[in-house]
């Protein structure tokens, strides 16, 4: 049987599949557990521990990519630890100082899937030419062109993230409603795409009110992709996707982009609700949505008098009830009444993942006497 030809359709889909899942694996663990050990590492010491282990994984979301966008190419162990080095070298995580080499976070989500697509389409053009002398010439032929050319891509790829984040910031001017509903609508489309919403924020300095409404159009993409998916995807990457980061949708939304239109749609809503209820955060809590409680917790510290029962119905007003109503609204809306998508559109191939066909045993008959 002849090689499967590899289209650019093909290529590109791989690539983003394995970029989703190198960033769940990396940030499910601090999504889930981070907020909670940091509220509890100074009662209990063991929290401690867990919230550095969390946030170790979280810095190796790069090399997490690079290996699983190795894995959708089938590639051989060395070009796959090869693809998840140069992925780590493009990321820009890595800054060099006179007093040594620094980890600046994860890097550059955008810069480590370009970094990652130009290694893998150099891995699979060598392909094996290189023979026995793979272990030898691959690692660095992959190091200097490929983690090379990422590192020299980088400082051009992140003009982007910060001029996207600076363009954000511009709505920032206008009333609080407009505003809301502008910002909440963009960070729900970015964190949907291989832009970083986090980086977004820490980079512009997003606060107050902006950082409310980022914070609840990531509750909206989180919403909106689990409740689309629910009817085609596995319930356990249905959870995946609202507790952790729905970018593991990145591409369904590439193969048909109208399924984010009941998200753009419940973002201006919860956008407007956060304008109305002065939902307010930090530069961090901006990107993070509802995953680990990051955005509800800081909203209510935000909030006059804190953690009061009035606060606590607000809260679950707007990040839960509201968002949870709206999403299931729009997207039947969406797809019963525009007939925008079908509902296999929300499928992703992290669930197409089957258990091996188990091997059949010959079954011993005894020899007639």
């Amino acid at each position: 049987m002849g090689k499967e030809k590899l289209t650019v359709k093909a290529f590109v889909n791989k690539v983003l599949v394995g970029h989703a899942i190198g960033i769940v694996a990396g940030l499910i663990p601090s999504a889930l557990l981070g907020e909670l050990s940091k509220a509890l590492m100074n009662q209990l010491p063991v929290f401690a521990i867990l919230y550095h282990l969390v946030t170790i994984y979280m810095l190796a979301v790069p090399l997490l990519i690079g290996a699983a966008v190795a894995f959708q190419f089938k590639m051989k162990p060395i070009p796959m630890v090869c693809v998840a080095a140069a992925a780590w070298v493009g990321s820009g995580a890595l800054v060099f100082t006179p007093g040594g080499i620094l980890i600046n976070g994860m890097g550059d989500l955008v810069n480590i899937l370009v970094t990652i697509g130009l290694t893998c389409g150099l891995v699979l053009l060598i392909g094996g030419r290189l023979g026995s002398f793979e272990p030898l010439v691959m690692p660095l032929i992959v190091c200097t062109i490929g983690g090379g050319l990422g590192l020299a891509l980088y400082p051009y790829v992140h003009a982007v993230t910060v001029g996207l984040g600076k363009m954000i910031n511009s709505f920032s001017i206008l009333q609080p409603i407009p505003m809301g509903i502008l910002i909440a609508v963009s960070f729900s489309v970015i964190l949907i795409s291989p832009f970083s919403t986090v980086a977004i924020a820490t980079a512009i300095g997003m606060s107050g009110l902006a950082s409310g409404a980022g914070n609840l159009g990531c509750v909206a993409a989180a919403v909106g992709m689990f409740v689309g998916g629910l009817r085609v995807n596995k319930i356990g990457l249905s959870l995946s996707i609202v507790l952790g980061t729905p970018k593991i949708m990145i591409a369904a939304v590439v193969r048909q982009p109208r399924i984010i239109v009941p998200i753009v749609l419940n973002a201006a809503l919860l956008g407007t609700l956060g304008a109305i209820f002065q939902i307010k955060g930090t530069p961090i809590s901006a990107g993070f949505g509802f995953s680990g409680l990051v955005g509800p917790i800081n909203a209510i510290h935000f909030m006059a008098g804190g953690w009061t029962a009035a606060n606590l119905i607000i809260i679950g007003l707007v990040f839960i009830a509201v968002p949870f109503a709206g999403g299931f609204f729009f997207e039947w809306f969406c797809r019963n009444v525009l007939h925008l998508y079908k509902t296999e559109d929300y499928s992703t191939e992290l669930s197409d993942f089957k258990k091996e066909e188990p091997v059949l045993q010959p079954k011993l008959v005894p020899e007639e006497a």
